[in-house]
């Protein structure tokens, strides 16, 4: 499906991650294969929205600009789905003193889209909107399981190198059995996948039969689930899942989203 001019433009946005906050028209041109009166257009047209501004002092380097900022604020704040789950998550956290993270699936990685945390735990490697692998951890394979079968397969033919490499499946078969499991038993536990010293529980949150579930997830240093009834864990994340979708249900129909 062809671009729009503006999808164009916003797709100088997809540039910046955490490794590289600053760009350049030379960049822009590079990886975007854009002639530079074209770069310097889009340029313009993202510094006049204030999704990007320049940095003063250099010759031509460019940052997100502070609308940004304001859209996440927005979107924190307004969010029906983190508005209703928050207070379920921090009840989460009060029972099993877990952190707890709620997940959302963007094409080729997961995002949290809101986290509770435990007192003042700092083993927390991601967090609100910061981008992780889509072949790694609990939030991704159970969101994973969830989706159309031949969307499985889809994921499975552009990560299969890495999904061998973390010894999760070798073959297609095995992934889509693996996933088939997943599904059935309703949760997944990753001992390790994301950081070596952490663990995770993650169960689905289905709040629309068009979209994939978000997940929510129970987190904490690999020894802390040793000495947990790994069972009440499933249930009380069942619990509150179920008790998001039904508001959001009943939200939905008032609101006829």
């Amino acid at each position: 499906m062809a671009i729009s001019s503006f999808g164009k433009i916003l797709t100088v946005l997809d540039l910046f991650s955490v490794s590289r906050p600053i760009i350049n028209v030379d960049l822009i041109s590079e990886e975007l294969g854009l002639s530079k009166p074209t770069s310097y257009r889009y340029l313009k047209e993202l510094v006049s929205s204030e999704l990007l501004q320049r940095l003063s002092g250099t010759s031509g380097d460019y940052t997100l600009g502070t609308k940004i900022a304001v859209l996440d604020y927005i979107s924190r704040t307004t969010d029906p789905l983190v508005q209703i789950s928050i207070p379920f998550m921090q009840q989460i956290v009060e029972r099993t003193e877990f952190s707890c993270l709620l997940t959302h699936l963007n094409y080729d990685s997961c995002i949290d889209i809101h986290h509770e945390l435990y007192k003042d735990m700092t083993t927390l490697i991601y967090g609100r909107g910061c981008p992780r692998p889509i072949y790694k951890g609990s939030s991704a394979k159970v969101i994973l399981a969830h989706l159309p079968k031949q969307r499985i397969s889809d994921y499975y033919q552009r990560f299969a190198t890495e999904l061998s490499e973390i010894g999760f499946a070798h073959s297609e078969e095995a992934f889509m059995l693996q996933m088939k499991q997943i599904k059935k038993q309703g949760y997944y536990f990753s001992h390790g996948e994301v950081d070596p010293n952490l663990a995770s529980l993650s169960i689905p949150v289905k709040f629309s039969s068009k979209e994939p579930p978000l997940a929510l997830t129970l987190l904490a240093s690999k020894n802390r689930f040793e000495f947990i009834n790994f069972h009440k864990l499933v249930e009380i994340l069942q619990e509150n899942a179920a008790l998001i979708e039904k508001k959001f249900a009943e939200l939905s129909k008032d609101e006829d989203f």
